[in-house]
């Protein structure tokens, strides 16, 4: 097939060749934080059950190695061709079709993306009252694990969680968590700060007491 030829075979794009999305790219997650948490923990009891939820395929991606563009990552994943498939984006690099979809991110990440449990109602953040960030700061919950303190950022939950030699576990493994998701997972605004719905999430973590640990995330977000 030529060069320039439009290959017939594979469904239409969501943009032209030479055209690409407007809207700004939300390339906020910095995946350095994983390496960061695991210096700090290393060792701890916190960490240790950590990598046995979840989260644990997470700090084996070696993200200090791999350095990522995501306007690259996003620029492939805009030659995406209209498919009916749930879950599923195909584009098309180098003429060929690629797939990503739920299954290889759960396979890369090792998130659950599994069907939602039994009974399981997702959230609605659209109904009165439902987001309450502006007033966080006052919620006694979040002032418990982050603070009373109001425009509180991750990067100074991180200050605290590495300088800080006394906190006790409750404590540390839930400012991990919520370094995790808002700093890596669901970053989305330059200045990462904790999000309350996601802070909400954190009173149900359970700790075991054997010897390997582990961390009841059932309340995390699913990714769907």
């Amino acid at each position: 097939m030529e060069e320039n030829t439009v290959d017939h075979r594979l469904p239409e794009r969501l943009f032209a060749t030479d055209r690409f999305p407007r809207y700004r790219l939300n390339i906020y997650s910095r995946p350095n934080i994983l390496a960061f948490v695991r210096h700090v923990l290393r060792y701890s009891l916190a960490f240790g059950n950590i990598r046995e939820s979840s989260f644990r395929k997470l700090f084996d991606l070696p993200t200090r190695q791999i350095p990522v563009s995501c306007k690259l990552i996003h620029n492939l994943l805009s030659r995406q061709l209209l498919c009916n498939q749930e879950y599923t984006l195909w584009s098309v690099f180098c003429k060929d079709p690629l797939r990503f979809s739920l299954e290889e991110f759960g396979t890369i990440t090792g998130l659950n993306c599994g069907v939602f449990p039994k009974g399981y109602e997702a959230p609605d953040y659209n109904r009165k009252g439902a987001n309450k960030q502006k007033v966080a700061h006052k919620d006694p919950l979040l002032q418990k694990i982050i603070g009373k303190y109001n425009n509180i950022t991750i990067s100074d939950l991180a200050a605290e969680l590495e300088n800080d030699k006394q906190m006790d576990e409750w404590r540390r493994i839930r400012l991990a968590l919520i370094i995790i998701v808002d700093g890596v997972l669901i970053a989305s605004q330059q200045i990462h700060r904790p999000t309350l719905r996601y802070v909400h999430m954190l009173e149900d973590v359970m700790l075991s007491s054997n010897s390997l640990g582990s961390v009841n995330l059932s309340c995390t977000p699913y990714v769907t």
